[in-house]
């Protein structure tokens, strides 16, 4: 006998809420690490579920907060990581408070465990503002390449460093940039041969552009302008660089000097933002470098 069986339920529409309260939550975490100093944990295991597009929603939700908030954009940061399948570059962006002349004592309720290096900074004379930009268009479009020291401010992850997904999330870890001020034309750089000593305490380290600088910045940069946006004029391309990271200490003081970039030098600083610290203007926004 033949008999009529019921089909089976439409299965349900996929659930956004937890994708949605798992990726608000980092992105709420790492917003209070800035704000408190203290570094967020166990983000890696709200990320992991939704891969590298989840971690790069993460870093667009707390971009949005802060364009939101009137913050520009004034730079592009790049970080190289190792992973199980290579090197990766990862990108992301700087806000300006976060650009500032040489000199400048950067206050500690400003910097989540301070990581110091020097690099070299593209700044950049017309829109960049195609996913698939090549270097040749990247590396034509600059107009002036400055010395840096960069502050990175790691918000989350273990004593041991963060993971790719957090690293991503985290914008790219992008802290502080101090630019140097004098700079010198494409034409005057030859990247290959320069190398940017640092100084801090009793310790010194020496920096050169990464073997592959190029190639990851083109990469995170295609990453950077779908997620955030054209890259505008004036805006600063930090590169990568190889070399040892250090610890900027509270109360230090890290000195680089060069023959072709001058003096560059950043403190850590007690104090709060309010109590008469002014971060350097960017020049879109009618002050100068």
């Amino acid at each position: 006998m033949f008999v009529m069986t019921a089909p089976p339920p439409a299965p349900a529409p996929w659930d956004e809420a937890p994708k949605r309260a798992a990726l608000d939550k980092v992105a709420n975490m790492l917003a209070n690490a800035g704000l408190t100093g203290r570094p967020a944990l166990a983000a890696d295991a709200l990320l992991v579920p939704y891969a590298r597009p989840g971690a790069e929603e993460v870093a667009a939700i707390n971009f949005r907060r802060g364009v939101q908030e009137g913050c520009r954009v004034v730079g592009r940061a790049v970080t190289v990581l190792d992973t199980s399948a290579g090197e990766v570059g990862v990108g992301g962006y700087y806000f300006g408070g976060s650009l500032h002349a040489t000199g400048t004592g950067i206050p500690d309720t400003l910097l989540v465990r301070p990581q110091l290096s020097a690099a070299l900074a593209l700044r950049v004379g017309t829109t960049l503002d195609r996913s698939d930009i090549t270097i040749a268009e990247v590396l034509g479009s600059v107009e002036g390449v400055h010395a840096v020291l960069v502050v990175d401010c790691p918000r989350v992850g273990g004593p041991d460093g963060s993971t790719l997904l957090e690293c991503i999330a985290d914008n790219a870890h992008a802290g502080h940039i101090v630019l140097s001020d004098t700079w010198i034309t494409p034409e005057g750089a030859d990247f290959a041969n320069i190398v940017l000593d640092v100084g801090t305490g009793d310790t010194v380290a020496s920096y050169r552009p990464h073997p592959r600088a190029s190639l990851h910045l083109v990469s995170a940069l295609r990453r950077s302008i779908a997620l955030f946006g054209p890259v505008s004029p004036g805006e600063m391309l930090v590169m990568p660089t190889a070399g040892q990271v250090l610890e900027l200490a509270p109360g230090a003081t890290a000195r680089m000097d060069s023959a072709l970039f001058g003096t560059v030098s950043v403190a850590r600083a007690e104090g709060e933002y309010d109590d008469g610290f002014e971060p350097l203007r960017h020049a879109n926004d009618g002050g100068s470098w």
